[in-house]
């Protein structure tokens, strides 16, 4: 859409409030839990539909953005749990810019932001954000992203935020999970108790773990792109 006014606008379809981070964590175990946990099925109707919107955002978009910011919190579903990605867009409408620039700060905190163009952006905790992205004058990238979407697919697996780990040393989500995959350790100590049930589900499951390690390397080289990504899901439907 193109307007001649300065004041611009982003027409959008009105969105119920139903964030993942609310139905994965709180329904499973938390303070609420008037609502049913998600199904395996749906939790993988959630994680394809994010995937194919990060990759139309990576691939299709006219510039082949980045959208800097993705975490559970970003991720909003219909009623018929059509994932839908927020906060990407408006940024870039103030700013014009496509890229996100690291502050040269090396303060890691919850509370860290980045500027673009005079724009003070909050960014995600530590925790959800790849590595490199915090180095001084590093750029975020399309493997910043996958990164972070690999974080988001370990909380719908196993319906932990990615930094609840008081029982383990203070490691995040990812470290957790790849130690207790290289450790072997049962599947049941893994994921969310709330899947149990779903037996008839663990080769999709523990296939769907090992995309979201592959997103999660340190090495941002070795990550695959958010196409790859999307395909190796739709091939776990089709299981």
């Amino acid at each position: 859409m193109e307007m001649d006014h300065q004041n611009k606008c982003c027409p959008c379809s009105y969105m119920n409030s139903n964030v993942l981070v609310n139905e994965c964590y709180l329904c499973s175990w938390g303070p609420s839990n008037s609502l049913p946990p998600l199904s395996w099925s749906a939790r993988l109707k959630i994680a394809r539909g994010t995937a194919r919107g990060l990759m139309y955002i990576h691939e299709y978009s006219p510039r082949k953005y980045v959208h800097g910011s993705i975490k559970s919190t970003k991720i909003l579903h219909d009623e018929d749990l059509q994932p839908y990605i927020s906060g990407f867009g408006l940024t870039r409408l103030v700013s014009g810019s496509s890229k996100f620039t690291t502050s040269a700060s090396k303060k890691q905190n919850s509370n860290s932001s980045i500027v673009t163009s005079g724009l003070k952006v909050t960014a995600p905790s530590t925790i959800d954000l790849a590595p490199e992205a915090w180095i001084p004058g590093s750029k975020f990238t399309q493997k910043c992203d996958v990164y972070s979407f690999g974080i988001v697919l370990l909380e719908i697996l196993t319906g932990k935020l990615p930094d609840e780990a008081p029982e383990h040393d203070g490691k995040g989500l990812e470290s957790q999970v790849r130690k207790a995959f290289r450790e072997e350790r049962p599947l049941s100590e893994i994921i969310d108790p709330a899947l149990l049930n779903e037996v008839h589900a663990k080769k999709q499951v523990v296939a769907a773990f090992h995309i979201a390690l592959s997103c999660t390397e340190l090495d941002p080289e070795i990550r695959p792109r958010m196409k790859t990504v999307l395909e190796s899901l739709d091939r776990i439907r089709l299981q």
